[in-house]
């Protein structure tokens, strides 16, 4: 295959499998009544409490004014509280509410479930899945690029 037929290929088949999970991500917030955006902050929330606005749109690659609005939402719906900071007094933080990480579970039991074809792979095909993507992914980082 030429190079740049492979590289066009490998774009291709990643660009497609992205939508494809998204499309997935979706419907699956759709159906929960949040939207996605909303969906990965509850997230975030999850895994770091007591973030900032500026940190959850850095971590998001997202503008802090959107998401300010989606915050905004997400406090108005009882998913998210903000409060003092306990390090920076001038500062807020954001922390999901008991009804959030309620919703953030349910959020993933329900993907899990859109999902669970993919456990029809066998484990050597998910192996060497990973070790594909590995090999691409230090591929693109030898440039020094991050």
């Amino acid at each position: 295959m030429q190079n740049n037929k492979k590289i066009e290929s490998i774009f291709t088949s990643f660009r497609e499998v992205n939508k494809a999970f998204y499309k997935q991500m979706w419907h699956n917030a759709n159906d929960l009544g949040i939207t996605t955006l909303q969906l990965q902050i509850l997230k975030l929330l999850e895994e770091q409490p007591d973030i900032g606005l500026v940190e959850i749109a850095n971590k998001l690659n997202t503008s802090k004014s959107t998401i300010s609005g989606t915050v905004e939402r997400l406090v108005k719906a009882g998913y998210v509280e903000r409060t003092p900071s306990k390090r920076d007094r001038r500062a807020i933080v954001l922390t999901a509410t008991e009804e959030g990480a309620k919703k953030k579970k349910e959020a993933y039991k329900s993907y899990l479930e859109r999902m669970k074809r993919l456990d029809e792979l066998s484990d050597q095909d998910v192996q060497k899945l990973i070790e594909l993507h590995s090999l691409i992914l230090n591929k693109i980082l030898e440039n020094g690029d991050e």
